[in-house]
């Protein structure tokens, strides 16, 4: 592929992703194994381990065929204080797609009551900023037809949310909002660029998300869990998204599952069914009680799997148990 091509398949890239999901919704990551890495999305889960947990993730998106596609790194650290109803985070994602890149720094706090014996409410905020970079003029205008594409974009906005989030040893509950700043990622002199690509636009996103545990033998547990994502657009029809995971835990030491991920909503007459954007495995391994190994592959079932052969991801995970206190395990979320 020569280089005008490829500045023109970086170009339509870029525009493909805003209208092909007709949403903002790429604005916040996508996780496969959501599961094990809650707190970029969630605030409310900030100390929910009971321990110092470290998490890393890495996400290539539409391997192989798409150059410049998605692609996430994320890092979270999250703890508990001495007295346990209040919870200290930290995360960073980087998105890049294509000739752009996002990343996010964010600090979260959790006020944690007890709700009975085992079962805890946690309510959290995050708080920082997004770091948004553009490097338009890497497409060439004479190709584009539009001069502001010459211009490159740098800029520093704040970011804002909140989750709650109730869990107990066998189940959890939450809903966040992981940004509620709305505003324009481009210069308001790009007008033509704002206008012809709603992904230039922040948007709100609201998550829910839902698991538990099912013991079926001793060394035999069934895990369900799942995850919805609707994004508030202004002038924009957006289905929900939702991933449903189903896994099977073996001796508290391995875990095997699967995942589909579809979109549904009367606004675009979408069937869920008809309408599939993929189906995911997943495997997640721990060597030790405290070290967690992971990773899920995404196969595209949508129009965009003919250009694509689907998503890799991998994450690592350590629980750092503290001196005066028992280390619970095993710790299913």
């Amino acid at each position: 592929m020569n280089t005008v091509n490829k500045i023109k398949f970086l170009f339509l890239l870029f525009l493909l992703v805003g209208f092909f999901k007709n949403s903002t919704a790429q604005q916040e990551s996508q996780y496969t194994q959501f599961m094990y890495n809650k707190l970029p999305i969630n605030a409310g889960y900030t100390g929910a381990r009971g321990c110092l947990s470290v998490r890393a993730l890495y996400r290539a998106q539409w391997v192989q065929k798409i150059e410049g596609a998605p692609q996430t790194a994320s890092f979270s650290i999250h703890s508990p204080f001495k007295k346990e109803n209040n919870a200290l985070g930290f995360f960073f994602v980087n998105d890049r797609l294509g000739v752009t890149q996002q990343n996010f720094f964010n600090v979260t706090y959790a006020y944690r009551v007890p709700l009975g014996k085992k079962i805890r409410l946690s309510i959290g905020i995050n708080a920082g900023l997004l770091w948004y970079k553009s490097n338009l003029s890497a497409l060439d205008r004479r190709d584009i037809g539009d001069p502001v594409y010459n211009e490159n974009v740098n800029r520093v906005l704040p970011d804002v949310g909140a989750g709650i989030y109730v869990y107990h040893p066998m189940w959890y509950i939450g809903v966040s909002v992981p940004n509620f700043i709305k505003g324009s990622l481009y210069n308001k002199d790009q007008a033509s660029l704002i206008a012809s690509n709603p992904s230039a636009h922040r948007s709100q996103h609201f998550f829910a998300m839902a698991g538990g545990v099912i013991p079926v033998t001793k060394g035999f547990k069934i895990r369900p869990q799942t995850i919805a994502k609707y994004v508030f657009a202004k002038g924009q029809k957006v289905p929900f998204e939702m991933d449903f995971n189903l896994s099977f835990l073996i001796v508290d030491r391995v875990n095997i599952g699967a995942s589909y991920r579809t979109t549904f909503g009367k606004s675009k007459n979408v069937d869920p069914l008809k309408n599939p954007e993929s189906v995911c495995a997943n495997l997640e391994v721990w060597p030790t009680k405290q070290l967690m190994i992971g990773y899920s592959y995404d196969y595209t079932l949508s129009k965009l799997g003919n250009y694509n052969k689907g998503s890799h991801e991998v994450i690592l995970g350590y629980d750092f148990a503290f001196k005066n206190k028992k280390f619970d395990t095993p710790r299913f979320f």
